[in-house]
């Protein structure tokens, strides 16, 4: 309880099954997108990388990309930095009906409304001016397990010679997460 006091973070409505276990992924309904964002964040100057993906509603592999930033200073605002990544990158695609999942659940509870933290709310502020640009949009929670399509390249951006990169195909580094993902939500 004193953690979650002093950091602002409760993580006691988590369910423990839930923080515990692999979930699966879930395709988003027909007619949507959803992208998975995810950060690989250093606590100083060095590189750090950001990575997202968007499927369709059968799972297919539609786009991607990954970044590189220079690391935050808490991971909370780097996960807020993948966000705003995967938030313009998906609409200068232009996808308009989108769920975004990412895993950290007190970003998506900020942004749907459920508390206030300051540090945090110049990223929070900008992530609700970008859902402007979406007809239909959605920020969803899933445990880091069920996210590692985004986690990848996320941690290949930190390391790669690039400073940034899309795919409009799957890229071979992550064929075999995406089809796992699309056999076991099948």
């Amino acid at each position: 309880m004193e953690w979650n006091e002093a950091t602002g973070e409760n993580l006691s409505c988590i369910p423990a099954a839930t923080s515990r276990r692999q979930q699966l992924w879930i395709p988003p309904p027909l007619g949507w997108a959803k992208c998975n964002y995810d950060a690989f964040n250093h606590l100083d100057n060095r590189d750090s990388g950001l990575g997202w993906i968007i499927r369709n509603s059968s799972g297919r592999y539609l786009d991607g990309g990954m970044g590189k930033y220079q690391g935050r200073f808490i991971y909370a605002e780097a996960e807020c930095s993948a966000l705003i990544w995967a938030l313009q990158s998906t609409w200068s695609m232009g996808y308009t009906k989108v769920i975004f999942e990412g895993d950290n659940i007190n970003i998506v509870r900020l942004i749907n409304g459920d508390g206030l933290n300051l540090k945090l709310q110049h990223y929070i502020n900008t992530i609700i001016r970008w859902t402007s640009m979406f007809s239909e949009i959605q920020f969803t929670y899933k445990h880091r397990s069920s996210n590692s399509c985004a986690d990848i390249p996320a941690k290949r951006g930190a390391v790669s010679d690039r400073q940034w990169g899309l795919f409009h195909t799957c890229p071979s580094f992550l064929d075999y997460t995406v089809n796992n993902d699309r056999t076991n939500a099948s």
